[in-house]
């Protein structure tokens, strides 16, 4: 199965042991994300590592492991972007509803607002993990 995640499901993919790592792997889900996910990592660094446990001397090496878990080679288009845009309450979420729009692919996050449209379907953790258990 094919799914954008956004900035919070893919920083936990980095995380050892972590539920939303298992899923993925689990079942072989295919992840894309929006590039602007980079400007995330690179704004955060302390917090990230902090919450992975692992010296900030280490960022460089999480960044590359990133962009090997979670394909960021796809980029939407500026009518898509301004689309997505009008269609959910926050926009700094756009990107990632933009790309979901663009590949006709649903989304995977816990960001509730995500689910104010009905052009992509928009999965929480909770509701991923029932729905391929049941598939």
């Amino acid at each position: 199965m094919k799914l954008v995640v956004d900035a919070n499901i893919a920083f936990s993919l980095l995380k050892k042991g972590s539920f939303t790592k298992g899923l993925a792997a689990k079942h072989g889900l295919e992840l894309y994300s929006h590039p602007v996910i980079l400007d995330e990592l690179d704004e955060h660094p302390e917090e990230l590592c902090t919450n992975l446990r692992v010296s900030l001397g280490k960022f460089d090496r999480i960044r590359k492991i990133f962009s090997k878990l979670v394909n960021l080679r796809n980029k939407p288009s500026p009518q898509q972007l301004n689309r997505a845009k009008s269609l959910i309450s926050d926009p700094d979420d756009a990107p990632y509803l933009a790309l979901a729009i663009k590949l006709g692919i649903g989304i995977w996050s816990n960001d509730l607002h995500l689910k104010e449209q009905s052009l992509v379907k928009v999965f929480t953790t909770d509701e991923l993990s029932k729905f391929l258990d049941l598939t």
